[in-house]
Parts: structure tokens; sequence; C-alpha cells
């Protein structure tokens, strides 16, 4: 495929988006690149830690030619800029330093040699309209504007979004993205809303709009199941009502990602960070006052000093979010019936009923837990020497003792799974049982538990417990006995916090992960073809995971606290998990040869 064809469908999309709404009442998200040349450096870095030969190649053969196509007739030394408009309608704008404008080799050349039109409004002027040279009707027809002034191509839907005097879009001093450039970011997201009255109601009445429109074109498909469509219309109702918070009541939003490249004993690393304000009196400060409101119930537990995959969360749950799950676990019930009757590795009637039953306790503990208003527990697996491990979590719940129950069941989901009920008590409160490992996840559980094949289970009323590995039984007794001091007088800001090798979490959800299941014959031809598509690129991903983190130490941390009202974050990547990115981009980029 030709470099072209991906940037001209990439183009395409954003020249695709509606009108714009007024400027007041409009989200405007900015995000802000420094440039060609950088993105070329962090990019080459990435595709050059991939482990083979034949990806580390990718950079040459593909992505480099890819980026030089892009960039003919644009400045690689100068920001590009792309604002997303959030009204009635998603809009763009977008803004393109230009080295070269017309002529051999340039900007409305390339353009022209990725399918678009290009014509000049006017003698002499800078203005142009932009449109599809192959589309012969319908809405992609619609030309869209470009205007040259400052030295960059500015596109946007509407020509009054364009005006003659057009602001500079990097150094303009009210609009502009300088201070935003110089937070050293290698990309950056921000976002910053009006907090007149006038402007937040105008945003709520135009997110309705949106919503009707996007609601609009959601339908059941042809093979799903009324429950399926009803759980998958859920979502979407759900994650509007989120991004509608997020929007309207968003006082000022910053995000950002950083590369550093190695260099001689130096390894490298990657950084994203994020912070967030909310508009005093919104719905989305009263879901920031909601975080870590009091002390975690686990707040007493020690975790390892030197984990494989461990972290707590602490995360509190405001109205909306409490409604959301309720609704969810509601709707959720005949879908996991109906994905049960369907799973072809339960081979009887009695083994669909027993998982049907444990699903049914599950979720009924899970939509009891909601009027507790937190979701509250941790993990953590550490090495116990030789290759070995051990592993403990916790969750708080509104009754744990559901748990004995579908405890109870898993014998009769699988019968090499042996169970033995109430081997040992902690305290007065804690019963502990036993669940053997069944065959076919004992290759997985013992990468990361040699020799072991029992997983430990322990309940009390507000509780459930489970241990693995290497004296499971007394780290899991210690924890228990930990957790049950009395909480600390301050309570801890973060949110989530966690550190893991991504090795290590890629060995714990094979353990988990589930059955390869047959395609559905009753699926379209395009439905079989898309779930074999996306089960090939997971297990595509997957074995680039394995080959390039093996032998180096893949670690990520991060954590998301409160600060007073503002909500922040980040996440640290180590060089070994950059060398699984740029081995991702460089296999997929060979899609695009």
């Amino acid at each position: 495929m030709s470099v072209r064809k991906p940037l001209f469908l990439t183009l395409t999309a954003a020249l695709l988006m509606v009108q714009s709404a007024l400027a007041q009442s409009e989200a405007r998200i900015q995000v802000v690149q420094p440039g060609i040349d950088q993105l070329k450096i962090d990019l080459k870095y990435l595709v050059e830690l991939s482990p083979t030969a034949a990806l580390k190649k990718q950079w040459g053969t593909t992505l480099e030619p890819l980026l030089d196509s892009f960039a003919e007739g644009l400045d690689p030394t100068k920001p590009i800029r792309i604002d997303i408009l959030v009204g009635k309608n998603v809009d763009y704008e977008m803004h393109f330093p230009v080295k070269k404008l017309d002529g051999r080799e340039s900007f409305l050349n390339n353009l022209n040699g990725m399918g678009f039109t290009v014509k000049p409004l006017a003698a002499g002027g800078n203005l142009y309209s932009v449109t599809q040279g192959n589309i012969k009707k319908g809405p992609a027809r619609k030309p869209s504007f470009m205007r040259y002034l400052n030295g960059y191509g500015s596109f946007a839907p509407k020509e009054g979004a364009l005006p003659a005097k057009l602001p500079d879009p990097i150094t303009d001093p009210n609009n502009g993205v300088n201070a935003l450039l110089a937070k050293g970011y290698d990309v950056a997201v921000s976002l910053k809303n009006s907090a007149t009255p006038a402007d937040v109601a105008a945003r709520k009445a135009n997110f309705k709009e949106l919503r009707k429109e996007l609601e609009a074109g959601l339908s059941a498909r042809r093979t799903e199941d009324k429950s399926e469509f009803a759980l998958r219309k859920l979502s979407m109702e759900q994650n509007l009502n989120e991004a509608e918070r997020f929007v309207v009541d968003i006082d000022e939003f910053l995000a950002g990602w950083t590369t550093t490249i190695g260099a001689k004993e130096m390894a490298g690393k990657g950084r994203a960070e994020f912070s967030l304000t909310a508009l005093p009196n919104t719905e989305l400060e009263k879901s920031a006052q909601a975080l870590a409101a009091k002390s975690s119930y686990f707040a007493n537990v020690t975790l390892h000093k030197e984990p494989a995959v461990s972290g707590k969360i602490n995360f509190g749950l405001d109205t909306l979010r409490t409604e959301h799950l309720k609704e969810f676990y509601k709707t959720v019930r005949p879908t996991l019936e109906l994905q049960i009757d369907r799973r072809a590795t339960l081979k009887t009637p009695e083994q669909k009923k027993a998982v049907k039953a444990a699903s049914s306790i599950l979720i009924d503990m899970l939509n009891d837990t909601v009027s507790l208003g937190v979701a509250d527990l941790f993990m953590d697996l550490h090495s116990a020497g030789d290759g070995k491990h051990t592993f403990i979590c916790g969750a708080r719940v509104d009754n744990g003792k559901k748990a004995d129950d579908i405890v109870k069941l898993l014998p009769q989901v699988n019968a090499s799974r042996e169970v033995k009920l109430d081997i040992q008590k902690i305290g007065d409160d804690y019963s502990v049982h036993s669940v053997g490992v069944p065959d076919h996840r004992k290759v997985a559980f013992q990468k990361l538990f040699p020799g072991e094949q029992t997983i430990y289970v322990a309940t009390s009323k507000d509780t459930v417990w489970g241990a693995a590995g290497v004296d499971a039984l007394k780290e899991l007794e210690a924890a228990i006995k930990e957790a049950a001091q009395p909480a600390p007088a301050a309570v801890d800001p973060r949110v989530v916090y966690f550190t893991a090798n991504a090795t290590r979490m890629v060995e714990l959800m094979e353990i988990v992960r589930p059955e390869v299941q047959p395609v559905d014959e009753k699926l379209t031809k395009d439905e079989k073809a898309r779930i074999k598509q996306r089960d090939k690129d997971l297990e595509r991903v997957r074995k680039l995971a394995v080959e390039a983190m093996a032998g180096c130490d893949a670690l990520f941390s991060g954590e998301i606290k409160k600060d007073g009202n503002k909500v922040e974050g980040w996440t640290d990547v180590s060089e070994c998990v950059l060398k699984f990115i740029g081995s991702v981009t460089a296999d997929f980029a060979k899609d695009m040869q």
C-alpha cells in the first residue's frame, strides 16, 4: 500500500467532521506536537529498540518514508497544532507549519497527491477550498477551507473559522500554545473552559444535541440478541454521561507524554502525566471530592518493597457512578447467561447451570457492594526466590460470605478443580478455603508458582481475600491482621497507585485468560472476519510482548492522587516497555507497505 494512502485516510477522517458551534458554547481541546523532526527522533528510537533486525528495519523501509511523505512542504522544525471542538457537533481546526506552499515538493502539491483538490477562492488570496477529488456526492463532497497565513496552513470546516486576520496559532497571546509547548512534552493535550454560568449552560445544551446525534446512530446488529444490544446501548449512555461532565464541568485539564532517549549508561524511559480541576459546584467537582475521601480498609497492609505486581485502589463513588454500576449489573445479567449458554468449553448442562449460579452470586455481591460508596482493593505479587512468587489480594465487599457459595460451585464447573472448605480459621471472622488449580490452567499457573497447584480464598463479613504461592497462608494471615489495625489518622490522598513488571503481568493474565472459543456460525461473514482478525491481532501483540520484554526489567508504575481540588497522576515506563511499544509500532507498520 502506498504511504500516501494512510495519510489520505487520516486527513479525510478529520475533514469529514461537521460544522462548528459558537465559540463560547464549545469545549476546545488543544493537541500540540513540537514538530516532525522531534517526532522522527522519538519514533526512530522506539522502533530501533525492537529485538529483531526485521522489526528494526521498519523505520527505514516504512515509517520514515511515511513521515517524509506527510511532511512534504512542511517545516519539520515547527510545532503542529490540532484543536478538537466539542459543541453541538465534534469539529476541528488544524494548523500545519508550511515551508514551501506551492510548486514542486510543496505543501499544496502534497495535498493534491493525497487525493485532495485545493483551489484558491480569490486571485492572489490566501484562502482555499479543500475537497476530496474522488468523491462525487454526499456530505464528503462539501468543501473544507484552508488559509495560508503566519507561515501555517490552517484548516477548518467553515470559512468563518479562518478570518482574514487569523492570529498566529502558536504565538497569539490570547489563544496561542507557546505556554503549552514550554512544558516540554513530546505531545500535549489541554482543555481550559470558560467558567461563566452562561457558557456552562451553553456547553450543557450543546452536548445534549450532540448526545441525540450520537445515540441516533446506534442500532441493533442483525445477529445481536436484545440483551446484548441493551448492554451496548447502556454502555454508550454511561460513557456519554461521563464525557458530558468532562466537557461541561472541566475548569482545566492538562496531559502530556515525554520520551527520554537512553544515552551511554543511562536507560531510556517514558512518562505520561495529567492534572485536572473541576469548576466549582459542578457534578465533576463532586466526583473528585468523593475520591480517597476515607482511608482504605487495606491502608495498613504492607506492600512488598520490590514487587512483581502490586497496587492499591481507593476509588470513591459519587452518585452518578453509583447509579451507573447498579444499572450495569442489572443489565449485564441476561447477557452473561447468554454468553454462558454459548460457551462451547462448557460441555454439559450441569456445568452451565453451575457457572450461571456462580455468576449470579458474584453480580449480587458486586451490586450490594456499590452501597459502600467505594471500590477498595489491593494486590501484591512478589518474588520468593528461585523463580517462585507469592500472591496476596483483597477486596472490601458488602458481604464476603457470599463468596463461600461460589467456591462450593467450582467443582461442578470443572471436575479437576478440587475444593476443600474451611481448612483454617484466621481469628474469629475469617474462613479459609483451598481451591485446586484445574488441569487446563496448571501450565500458566506454574510459570509464576512452580510446583504449586492451590489457591486460597479467605472470606469474612466485609472482605474477600486470595492467596497463592510460597508461604501463602502465612502471608495471608499477616495481611489480614495488618488490615484489622486502626486506620491511620491522615487519609492517604492516593486514589490509585501501582508498580508492575509487565512480563509478570502478562503471566498473571495468562492464568485467567478465557479459553479460546470457536466463532459462532450464526454471525455474518463480516462479523466472523472481524472477530478472527481481533483474536489474531491480540495474539500478535502478546507474542511481541513476550519477545520484546524477555530478559529485561519491563517495569512501569504510576499513581493518581487528590491534591486539594485537583486530581493529578502519572505513569512511568522503563526502556524495556518502550522496547515493546516500538516492536508493536514496527510490526503493524508492515501493514502499511
